[in-house]
């Protein structure tokens, strides 16, 4: 396709984007002509998006005036499509009121088929407007690549940050300590305080983007791994194989049916509490010295029975 071509095509999408989130935004609608003297267009171009694209997604005439009826932008949803809202809608219940308040009115002016027969029982931290707000500074930091300080607990810290990131229903925010030559580390979200954005901006690499896809917990690390091999019995196998950890390989089976799992870490906390909550339904076969570390946190536990 021509370049010319193309940079017209994209225009005009960029035009008929424009003109659906006006129209969005608006509470009263807007004409033709408001439209056209907005975008610095003609009324018959304004016209032809309307009739020939956006009436397909919602948009609706009223006299003069044209709005975007989410009811009817809806309709252009498949099943699986409702179904998928649904989900991100009750799953941002758990995050609290003031995000899930916020959350539904995006959603609903997708798809107003938000009343679903469907629970997710995931528990999270409540995120109140203070803490948007952190993640809206941090996430533009995060895209440009500038450097950010605040407190964190009697601390001041200088960061470049790295990566926003959800785990066990807590997020945060993972970023190299400029103080402390760029050492990796992680901090709560709620728990930080008089953030700013400063001038300064760095460049990363992708090691982090590799090992956040072996990351099973907020416990990994960026240095070097060790292998784990975890003898998974018959009762709870369906767990690991409806659920697989991060970078899970199934090495054997056992005539019981019994599951041997391999996986990498960097951190044996990262592993340590599952199998704490399967005991004695797992058992660590390699490495010895893990083994014998969860055999003692038993045994220290037993003892203070």
């Amino acid at each position: 396709m021509p370049i010319i071509q193309k940079n017209v095509e994209n225009a005009k999408y960029d035009r008929i984007d424009k003109i659906y989130k006006m129209l969005l935004n608006s509470a009263t609608g807007l004409t033709i002509k408001e439209l056209s003297q907005e975008l610095e267009v003609s009324t018959k171009t304004i016209q032809r998006d309307l009739y020939e694209v956006l009436s397909e997604f919602g948009a609706v005439k009223d006299g003069r005036i044209w709005k975007i009826d989410p009811k009817a932008a809806s309709d252009n949803l498949d099943p699986n499509e409702r179904i998928i809202l649904g989900i991100l809608d009750e799953m941002a219940k758990s995050a609290g009121k003031t995000f899930y308040s916020r959350a539904h009115t995006l959603l609903a002016q997708v798809s107003q088929q938000l009343e679903h027969p469907i629970f997710t029982g995931i528990s999270s931290e409540n995120l109140d407007d203070a803490n948007i707000h952190l993640f809206e500074t941090i996430e533009i930091a995060i895209k440009n690549k500038q450097k950010l300080c605040f407190r964190y607990g009697r601390g001041e810290f200088e960061v470049k940050p790295l990566k926003l990131v959800f785990f066990d229903g807590f997020w945060y925010l993972l970023a190299y300590d400029s103080k402390a030559n760029d050492t990796f580390k992680k901090f709560h979200l709620k728990t930080i305080e008089q953030i700013q954005m400063l001038e300064q901006t760095f460049q990363t690499d992708a090691k982090l983007e590799e090992k956040l896809k072996k990351a099973n917990s907020i416990w990994f690390e960026l240095g070097d791994t060790f292998r784990v091999e975890l003898l998974i019995s018959k009762e709870v196998r369906k767990y690991f194989e409806r659920k697989p950890l991060k970078g899970q390989a199934v090495v054997g089976q056992d005539n019981d049916g019994s599951l041997i799992l391999e996986l990498e870490i960097a951190h044996e906390m990262e592993i340590v509490p599952l199998i704490m909550y399967y005991i004695p339904h797992i058992k660590v076969l390699e490495p010895a010295w893990l083994a014998q570390r969860v055999k003692e946190k038993v045994a220290g536990y037993v003892a203070e029975l």
